[in-house]
């Protein structure tokens, strides 16, 4: 899908770069991209609760992942 904000000739670049990317490469770039978001998310927590300790901001995180309410429970 590309962005409706990306010019037309930039989405064909990036259609090419990754037409030439293995497998392995596309898996990489998407585990580093969820990587990055999660630790944004972290980040936005820690901001918002900055007495909290890292073990609450990581539980709290990993509730976020979950629709409301659907959380296992120990959450």
């Amino acid at each position: 899908m590309i962005p409706f904000d990306t010019k037309p000739e930039i989405a064909a670049m990036q259609a090419r770069i990754f037409d030439a990317m293995s497998g392995e490469q596309r898996v990489l770039m998407a585990f580093q991209a969820s990587h990055h978001i999660h630790e944004l998310a972290k980040q936005r927590i820690r901001d918002e609760h900055p007495d909290w300790p890292e073990d609450k901001v990581i539980r709290e995180f990993l509730r976020s992942l979950f629709p409301p309410g659907k959380a296992p429970q120990g959450f």
